[in-house]
């Protein structure tokens, strides 16, 4: 079913916009687009800025993953540091990344920095959130069960509040996964000398539609590969669901 759906997309994709006699410059069909990706100085363009983009949202994404979940076992722990930490987290969260981006480069330049900041901003909170209510869901006559039991900190947490946090744990990863992408575009939309964000104002500027609509494509299936990767992380290692 997901590959017909896929399939009368792309077809439709193609032959609206040439029966419709939309413009390329409005909307360009399917085959305007996939003729980017052959001629030879677009597509060298394409992979030099995808690699930055590529590197700024996957080291971004690590780095808010080990933040988020180790603050959120923290919070989850914790109840008095919760109630006084998470306030703060949320408002922080509240703040527009557009607004804080400028920011970044006005304190770090315009390296990787900022836009890797972007991105553990928008992948941090996901990842908190999912762990620590993950790991408060936890069954209380369990809990009570491993104590009764003598089990050591380790021992719950690891045979325990870890399991029960997981499903959770990965349904925060799916968001930022995506999230991590839009971070890094944003960023580079703000200011940047390298990426797919530049490399789609530059191809804005100069009306050619087809070319953004390949960054587009490249940004979306990217998205979906790492999408589909922490879905089968998710049936490994959450099996008992």
């Amino acid at each position: 079913m997901a590959t017909l759906s896929v399939i009368t997309v792309l077809v439709a994709w193609e032959f609206v916009p040439r029966l419709l006699k939309i413009d390329t410059f409005i909307f360009p069909p399917l085959s305007a687009v996939l003729n980017k990706f052959t001629d030879g100085a677009t597509l060298t363009l394409l992979y030099q800025h995808a690699q930055v983009t590529i590197y700024e949202a996957l080291v971004g994404l690590a780095i808010g993953i080990f933040l988020g979940v180790s603050v959120g076992f923290v919070l989850a722990e914790w109840s008095v540091t919760r109630k006084a930490v998470y306030p703060f987290i949320v408002a922080f969260q509240s703040m527009p990344k557009v607004a804080l981006a400028p920011l970044f480069i006005i304190w770090f330049g315009f390296g990787y920095t900022p836009k890797i900041l972007v991105v553990v901003m928008l992948v941090f909170f996901p990842m908190l959130v999912n762990t620590m209510n993950g790991i408060l869901s936890t069954d209380p006559a369990r809990l009570d069960l491993f104590k009764s039991l003598c089990a050591s900190r380790w021992q719950v947490w690891r045979r325990l509040l870890l399991p029960s946090a997981l499903p959770s744990m990965f349904a925060g990863l799916e968001v930022a996964v995506v999230n991590s992408f839009i971070g890094a575009i944003t960023g580079e939309f703000v200011g940047a000398d390298a990426g797919l964000g530049v490399l789609l104002q530059q191809f804005k500027n100069a009306y050619d539609t087809p070319a953004v609509f390949a960054i587009l494509v490249i940004l979306a299936l990217v998205g979906v590969l790492l999408n589909q990767s922490v879905r089968l992380c998710r049936r490994r290692f959450v099996f008992w669901q």
